[in-house]
């Protein structure tokens, strides 16, 4: 039986971001969920604003919202996303921003973040948020342009 530690499980996502582009189409593109379609690994998309940190939602707290299920840590940060999601969803749907300014996708981690301009964005690995503090508006530059190409 393999053993995985976080070491290797990084490996495995490094691995990852190495592979090609798979061409999305729109509606697939909106927003990176986990296999049962809960967006952001079910993480309270709020709280990088409420508390600065990252924080798992709970199941009972969701809001359906772009084909996905947002989880949210209590029923009044729901209601705050349900009122204005476009204020609280990641950029890019949750998919790295450093992979997409490459023309890569691949979900964002939701334990690596940065609030820039008063939007979120996520990264698969710290390097990714690292090199992000060295040049935001460049790299959104191009990740939203590779954004814009998928539509």
């Amino acid at each position: 039986m393999p053993v995985f530690s976080r070491r290797s499980a990084l490996g495995l996502s490094a691995a990852a971001l190495m592979q090609p582009a798979l061409p999305l189409r729109a509606a697939e593109q909106t927003v990176a969920t986990d296999g049962t379609g809960t967006a952001i690994d079910g993480y309270d998309t709020t709280a990088y604003w409420q508390i600065a940190a990252s924080l798992a939602g709970e199941a009972r707290h969701f809001v359906d919202w772009q084909s996905a299920r947002w989880l949210f840590a209590t029923q009044a940060a729901a209601n705050l996303f349900a009122a204005t999601p476009d204020a609280y969803a990641p950029q890019f749907g949750g998919h790295c921003t450093r992979a997409m300014s490459f023309g890569t996708v691949v979900n964002g981690d939701p334990e690596v973040w940065r609030i820039y301009g008063d939007k979120l964005y996520l990264f698969a690995l710290p390097v990714g948020a690292e090199k992000f503090d060295e040049g935001q508006d460049d790299m959104i530059a191009k990740a939203q342009a590779f954004w814009d190409s998928l539509t």
